[in-house]
């Protein structure tokens, strides 16, 4: 019992939504949105999205760490949805086999090849939805080494020039 409150406590907090958006960023610093995908935003663009990530990789590309992390989130993304379309449709050719219902002559091999193919459908999309946090685990990494190399000091790949730093304004406790 305590099992299955557990479970259905951790699955209740899978669909939140993000709307919170800085205040003050520095001017090439990648920021995590959340709304029903993972995105990642630079100023005031998306630069890229779940599950594929495509674009994240030229975005970081002047870190090679980040680069690297982004190729990653493409690939298990792309890998990721390749196997949810294949374990979909071999899910559905897993249907052929009722045929056997009204072949009698074959009915077996009608049956056997529908398991075969339902079987062999679900191993694929369960593969596709466990590469999927490895997609965003990877994404999310490029942005962190993108970030503290690049972004959040005020650059860009595409201009590595540094503003310089402003610092915080001093808080005079004493003057109300």
């Amino acid at each position: 019992m305590r099992r299955a409150a557990l479970l259905l406590a951790l699955l209740s907090g899978c669909s939140a939504v993000s709307q919170y958006q800085p205040r003050v960023l520095a001017r090439g610093e990648l920021t995590v949105r959340y709304d029903e995908v993972f995105e990642l935003w630079s100023g005031g663009k998306r630069v890229s999205r779940g599950l594929t990530w495509t674009g994240l990789e030229d975005h970081v590309e002047c870190v090679p760490l980040a680069r690297e992390h982004a190729r990653m989130a493409r690939v298990a993304g792309q890998s990721a949805l390749a196997f949810s379309i294949l374990g979909g449709t071999l899910g559905v050719l897993a249907l052929g086999g009722l045929v056997g219902l009204a072949d009698k002559a074959h009915q077996w091999e009608w049956l056997g090849s529908g398991l075969a193919s339902g079987a062999a459908g679900l191993g694929f999309a369960i593969a596709g939805h466990a590469l999927r946090p490895r997609a965003n685990g990877h994404a999310i990494d490029a942005h962190n080494f993108y970030n503290d190399a690049v972004g959040s000091l005020g650059a860009t790949c595409a201009d590595l020039k540094y503003p310089p730093p402003a610092g915080p304004h001093p808080i005079n406790y004493y003057d109300e």
